[in-house]
C-alpha cells in the first residue's frame, strides 16, 4: 500500500528544510535571460511577501508600480516565497543574461524504472527459449510420449503375431476378413499404414486373408447373388432355372453349397425360381429329361418315332419347350429310335430302343404270344405272330424254334432288352428267290434283311455233327446158366417170352425224314447272322437269325468240326 501511495501521490509543491533539499538536477528547467528569449515571462522587482491564512488560496505577488498595502501576514506554515522556486529575482537579473541556475525539483519523483534489456537481447533469449522448447517437445515426441505410436510392420504375420505386437503398443486391433486363396490366417492389409504415427485408441485395423466361401445367396434376386458372388471372387457363374412357386428370379439353391470353400476359377452353380414352365429337355436321354421334368413337379408320358437322332432321345415335347403350364402339368415326350425298316430288319432290333418295339411291332400287324424275362440277364424272351402266319422271337437263343408259350406279359415294354433276334418268314414275306436251297436262295434272303458279309455254307450233306451215343448193352449176370437156381430161371424166361410178344405188337418205327437245307452264316459289326433254307420231305421253312458274336463264342464247337454254320444247321434242323 505504501508503494501505492506513493504512486498516487498529488502532484503539489512542499516545503522542504535547507539540508533536505534536493541537489542540482541536471534535467531541471533552467531560466534564461530575455534576450535568450524575447516572449519569456519577465521577472518582476522583488516584493514583500506576506502570511497567507492557512485556508487561503496563496496568491502570487507581482510588484507593481502602484504598491498596494501589503496584507497582514497569516501565518500558514508555508512560505512561498522563502522557497527556491519562487525566491524573488532582481531586475538585474532579468535585464542580463544570467548563467544557467540548476533548480532541483520540489516535486516528489516516482521510483526510478529499471533499465530495459535491448530488443536483439530479448530476441536471443526468445530463441533460446523457443529452441529449449522445441527441444523437448522433439525428444519426447521421438521417444512418443505424445503425438501417438508407431505402427510396427505386421503385414506378412500370422494374425496373432500382428495383434500382440500392436496391443503391446496400446492400440485397438480390429480384424477385416480378406477372402483368399492362399496364407490363409497372414495379414495382407494395414490401415493405416505400417510406419505411421497414430493414435492408439482410434484403432488399427488389419486385413487378413480367410478361406474364400461361398456367401449366402439362396433366398436372394439372382443380379444380387450374382453380385455377391463376384465380390466373393467367383469368376465363373452359371444358372438353371427350375419351376417353383418362389418368385420368379430368387435363387433357389447354390452349388458348392453356402459356406463352402471355393477358388476363384471353380464353377459356381446357381439354380433361379421361375414360373411352372417345360424346361429344354430335346436332345437328352429319355431318363434325364423325366427326371428334369420330375424335379421341375412336372409329369411326363412317352412316344417313340421313328429318327435318325441319338437312339432313345427326345426329340419333341408337347406342350413345347419354355411353355408355361400348370404344376403338375403332363408333357409328352417324343422319343427317337431307329425302328426296323420291316419287321425281317434283323440287326435293327438291336438299336432300337425295346419300349418302342411293342407299339412298332403292333403297326406291323404281329400279336403277342408269348412273353416272359430270363432270369440271367434281364433280357425278353417273346414271340410275335404275324398276320399272314410270320413268326418273331426275341431270344437269347436264336438258333432254336422251341419256345414254352404261356405267358403273355409285355416285357418289352419294361424295357427289358434283346439278346437275339430269330424270324420265320411266311408265304405272304417270303422274299422272291428265297424259296431255293442253294447259295442264291441264302443271298436273296440276306439282302431282304439287310444282312451282309457271308462266311460259310453247310448242307444235310456236308454238315458235322456230333456222333450218336452207342446204345448200352445190358451187363450179364454171373454165373451159368447150370447154377442159375431153377425158379429163377423159369421167371426170366417168362420175361423174355414177354418182350418177344410185346416188340411184335409194337408199330414199327417211323423212318428218319429226310431232311434237305442249305445253311449259311457270317458276320456284320459285332454281331453273328444265319439263313436257313430248308426242312425235311415235302417241308421246306426259310428262317433267319443273328445274336451277339459273343453267344456264338461261348459254345463248345468242337463236335460240329469248329464251324458255327455246322451248329446252327445241326440245332435248328436236327433238335429245334
Amino acid at each position: 500500500m505504501a508503494a501505492q501511495d506513493e504512486k498516487n501521490l498529488p502532484d503539489a509543491t512542499v516545503s522542504l528544510p535547507p539540508e533536505e533539499q534536493p541537489g542540482a538536477d541536471p534535467d531541471a528547467t533552467r531560466l534564461a535571460g530575455p534576450e535568450t528569449d524575447p516572449d519569456a515571462t519577465q521577472l518582476a522587482d522583488a516584493a514583500e511577501t506576506r502570511a497567507v491564512a492557512p485556508d487561503d488560496l496563496p496568491t502570487i505577488v507581482v510588484p507593481s508600480s502602484r504598491a498596494a498595502a501589503a496584507p497582514e501576514t497569516a501565518p500558514d506554515g508555508l512560505d512561498v516565497m522563502d522557497s527556491p522556486y519562487y525566491a524573488p529575482a532582481s531586475i538585474e537579473d532579468l535585464a542580463s543574461a544570467q548563467a544557467p541556475v540548476t533548480i532541483e525539483s520540489p516535486v516528489q519523483s516516482l521510483p526510478e524504472r529499471r533499465r530495459r534489456l535491448p530488443r536483439w537481447a530479448v530476441a536471443l533469449l526468445v530463441v533460446v527459449l523457443l529452441a529449449v522448447a522445441g527441444g523437448i517437445a522433439w525428444y519426447t515426441y521421438d521417444q512418443e510420449i505424445w503425438g501417438g505410436k508407431t505402427i510396427p510392420a505386421v503385414v506378412g504375420k500370422t494374425q496373432g503375431e500382428a495383434v500382440r505386437a500392436l496391443e503391446a503398443l496400446g492400440f485397438v486391433v480390429s480384424i477385416e476378413p480378406v477372402p483368399a486363396d492362399d496364407a490363409i490366417d497372414t495379414v495382407l492389409t494395414c490401415m493405416p499404414l505400417e510406419g505411421t504415427r497414430a493414435d492408439p485408441t482410434e484403432g488399427v485395423t488389419l486385413g487378413v486373408a480367410v478361406q474364400r466361401t461361398v456367401p449366402q445367396v439362396v433366398g436372394m434376386d439372382v443380379r444380387d447373388a450374382q453380385d455377391a458372388l463376384n465380390e466373393a471372387g467367383a469368376q465363373s457363374i452359371s444358372i438353371s432355372y427350375q419351376n417353383s412357386d418362389e418368385a420368379a428370379g430368387t435363387v433357389l439353391a447354390v452349388d458348392p453349397a453356402e459356406g463352402e470353400p471355393f477358388r476363384p476359377e471353380d464353377q459356381i452353380s446357381l439354380v433361379v425360381a421361375r414360373a411352372y414352365t417345360v424346361p429344354d429337355v430335346l436332345g437328352l436321354p429319355l431318363d434325364e429329361a423325366q427326371e428334369r421334368l420330375s424335379s421341375g413337379g412336372l409329369a411326363s408320358s412317352v412316344t417313340y418315332v421313328r429318327s435318325d437322332a441319338r437312339a432313345n432321345s427326345v426329340v419333341q415335347a408337347n406342350p413345347g419347350v419354355g411353355a408355361e403350364v400348370e404344376p403338375g402339368a403332363t408333357i409328352v415326350l417324343s422319343v427317337a429310335t431307329p425302328l426296323p425298316s420291316d419287321p425281317y430288319d434283323l440287326l435293327a432290333y438291336f438299336d432300337a430302343v425295346p419300349q418302342a418295339l411293342p407299339g412298332y411291332l403292333d403297326e406291323e400287324g404281329f400279336v403277342l404270344s408269348y412273353g416272359e424275362i430270363y432270369a440271367s440277364g434281364g433280357n425278353a424272351n417273346v414271340a410275335y405272330t404275324g398276320e399272314s402266319g410270320e413268326l418273331l422271337r426275341l431270344t437269347n437263343e436264336p438258333e432254336t424254334g422251341h419256345y414254352a408259350g404261356g405267358s403273355q406279359a409285355d416285357v418289352l415294354a419294361t424295357g427289358a432288352g434283346v439278346g437275339g433276334v430269330r424270324y420265320a418268314f411266311s408265304s405272304g414275306t417270303l422274299p422272291e428267290g428265297a424259296a431255293v436251297e442253294n447259295e442264291s436262295g441264302v443271298r436273296a434272303v440276306m439282302a431282304a434283311c439287310g444282312l451282309d458279309g457271308l462266311l460259310d455254307t453247310c448242307t444235310q450233306d456236308d454238315i458235322v455233327m456230333p456222333e450218336p451215343e452207342p446204345v448200352p448193352e445190358p451187363e450179364s449176370e454171373e454165373g451159368s446158366e447150370e447154377e442159375r437156381p431153377d425158379a429163377q430161371e423159369a421167371a426170366e424166361d417168362e420175361k423174355d417170352a414177354e418182350d418177344e410178344k410185346d416188340a411184335e405188337e409194337a408199330p414199327e418205327e417211323e423212318p428218319e425224314p429226310n431232311r434237305h437245307f442249305i445253311c449259311g452264316y457270317g458276320r456284320q459289326g459285332g454281331y453273328t447272322w444265319a439263313v436257313i433254307i430248308g426242312g425235311y420231305d415235302e417241308v421246306t421253312r426259310v428262317v433267319a437269325l443273328a445274336a451277339p458274336t459273343s453267344h456264338f463264342e461261348a459254345v463248345d464247337l468242337r463236335p460240329f468240326g469248329g464251324s458255327v454254320c455246322d451248329y446252327i444247321a445241326y440245332i435248328d434242323q436236327y433238335t429245334g
